[in-house]
């Protein structure tokens, strides 16, 4: 599986045997069935992007460090796998070119919002160790463009990262 930026993402592979399911309270049901619009993210405090200024609200138990590759943050821990980091020309500069770039992975349960600063779109798309769950988000915040972005291994992963990309600020 791939993660943000296209670099191998070897922590989230062992998740996959819990990837595909969530009930209504995020965890996995016996039947093996998602409820994307019940997996709710909590933000149980924020944490602090030194290398950018920035603070960003996580679940209990995540931490930043350096991204193993790049000039990025990596933001990890449980229910969280994401990077953070400053936009580049490989980043795609709008919704519609990040669509087009979404459509080689056959999107599916594709949403978009479009945000002060910004925006974000999330995805599902089937591989072959089974769903992968997209955030991809691109902020302006005092002048800078940041990244925010993941490939997740289970709904309530997104749905994490989704609420912290939408939290990030100075």
């Amino acid at each position: 599986m791939l993660a943000c930026g296209g670099e191998p993402k070897a922590d989230t592979i062992g998740d996959k045997a819990q990837a595909n399911a969530a009930d209504k309270t995020g965890k996995p049901d016996k039947a093996g069935k998602t409820d994307k619009a019940q997996a709710k993210p909590t933000a149980d405090r924020s944490i602090e992007l030194e290398k950018f200024g920035l603070k960003v609200d996580v679940p209990d138990g995540v931490r930043a460090s350096d991204a193993v590759v790049g000039e990025g943050m990596m933001i990890k821990g449980p229910g969280l796998v994401l990077t953070v980091e400053v936009a580049t020309e490989a980043t795609p500069k709008t919704l519609s070119d990040a669509k087009q770039e979404a459509d080689m992975y056959s999107p599916q349960n594709f949403q978009e919002e479009t945000l002060a600063d910004g925006w974000t779109m999330t995805f599902e798309n089937k591989g072959g160790m089974g769903t992968n769950y997209w955030v991809q988000s691109r902020r302006e915040i005092n002048g800078t463009i940041y990244w925010c972005s993941t490939t997740a291994a289970q709904v309530e992963q997104q749905a994490h990262a989704l609420a912290a990309c939408k939290s990030l600020r100075r």
